[in-house]
């Protein structure tokens, strides 16, 4: 059988332009073509493969698009297979797909084997090979943090995911945690249980109930900015 790979890449500007932090990603039998059969485009907007795992042999292409399917539904866009996601929950997301391939096929020591992608660019351009490598090595990966101030107070933490939770624990000051829990019953349920399994590993306990930080850095910045007013809170939020 084939080798098959799960990947994920986003478009770039071949002069460093800013772009949509959206990615795509899926499944092939070959790195290299998918990434120019989605990038041959005479422009200077250009698809390039970020990272990719090889799946183990048995691993069917149909189970693992019927898993991101599964687990990345409430980040896709409509109608075609781009996603809202920042690199930290896209990483988390992804571990819970291999979980469930493990579970699913009983694999105990095989690990899915993150690729060495050392492509070669076709391009003679210097500068367009620096921006490439410069992409390969996740350079876009820093605006997924948040920066949030409540009432002249900078909320810290090291991820997108801290600032987001301590964010929440500070606005607890302002209102209880069951009108929280009323007024955001998405994010924020008593039980583990109540929420689907792939998203009970990015719970976090707060104000006694239970947290989900299983979304994009965007949707984590529309949640606060939310809160802000529906508690009349003086707090700004933007993304970094």
């Amino acid at each position: 059988m084939e080798k098959q790979y799960v990947y994920i890449g986003q478009y770039y500007h071949i002069k460093n332009k800013e772009l949509p932090f959206d990615f795509k990603f899926g499944v092939t039998k070959n790195l290299t073509q998918r990434e120019y059969s989605l990038g041959k485009t005479k422009s200077p907007i250009k698809y390039m493969i970020l990272r990719a795992w090889e799946l183990p042999k048995m691993v069917t292409r149909e189970e693992v698009e019927h898993l991101i399917a599964l687990v990345f539904d409430e980040n896709k866009y409509d109608g075609c297979e781009w996603y809202d996601i920042d690199v930290e929950t896209f990483e988390g997301k992804i571990s819970e797909i291999f979980k469930c391939l493990t579970k699913m096929h009983n694999i105990s020591e095989y690990i899915f084997k993150e690729v060495d992608l050392d492509f070669v660019s076709d391009t003679d351009d210097i500068v367009e090979k620096e921006i490439e490598s410069e992409v390969r090595k996740g350079k876009k990966a820093a605006w997924t943090n948040l920066n949030i101030t409540i009432d002249g107070v900078i909320i810290e933490g090291d991820k997108a995911k801290d600032r987001f939770v301590n964010s929440v624990k500070k606005i607890l000051e302002y209102v209880e945690p069951i009108q929280l829990l009323i007024d955001f019953g998405d994010i924020l349920k008593k039980d583990e249980e109540s929420f689907p399994s792939y998203k009970q590993s990015q719970l976090s306990l707060v104000g006694g109930y239970y947290l989900t930080t299983h979304s994009s850095t965007s949707r984590k910045k529309d949640y606060i900015l939310k809160m802000f007013e529906k508690y009349n809170i003086n707090g700004e939020v933007n993304i970094i």
